[in-house]
């Protein structure tokens, strides 16, 4: 008896290693796709920007205003010119897995739009899909405090 609980124990935490270790792989894949949806803008290549996001119905957007659905619909894919900021800082990346392949990310951002400057957070969700990580949800909110 002794001796079947330890190896199911043993097999147990064989388990929640790979688990850890596979947490860690989608971490480090999530945050490398923020970087490159971020690397697109600073770069304004809108091809490249749009290819890290879900492209189905299931693409979510949020914001101070609401949510919206859909990748049809985003004014981001149909535009040929999207209103690239003239300026954007982008620090503290976080990412924090939530399950096998989906990942919580946020960065805090400082930027000038169309002479505007504003702060705040800017937030993703990361799937895994069958092409690879993809943006499902998006979400900027500006901070309250001043800069």
């Amino acid at each position: 008896m002794r001796r079947s609980l330890a190896i199911i124990l043993g097999l147990a935490s064989a388990g929640a290693g790979q688990a850890t270790a596979q947490r860690e792989v989608d971490s480090a894949e999530a945050l490398a796709l923020f970087r490159e949806n971020i690397d697109a803008i600073h770069k304004r290549n809108h091809a490249r920007y749009l290819a890290t996001y879900l492209q189905t119905d299931q693409l979510t957007r949020g914001g101070l205003r609401g949510i919206e659905r859909g990748w049809l619909g985003w004014s981001a894919r149909r535009d040929t010119a999207p209103a690239w900021p003239d300026t954007l800082i982008a620090t503290e990346f976080t990412v924090a897995p939530l399950g096998p392949g989906v990942v919580y990310g946020m960065y805090r951002y400082r930027g000038v739009n169309r002479g505007v400057a504003s702060v705040g957070i800017s937030e993703r969700i990361f799937i895994r899909t069958p092409r690879g990580w993809r943006i499902a949800y998006t979400a900027s909110f500006p901070d309250t405090l001043p800069p």
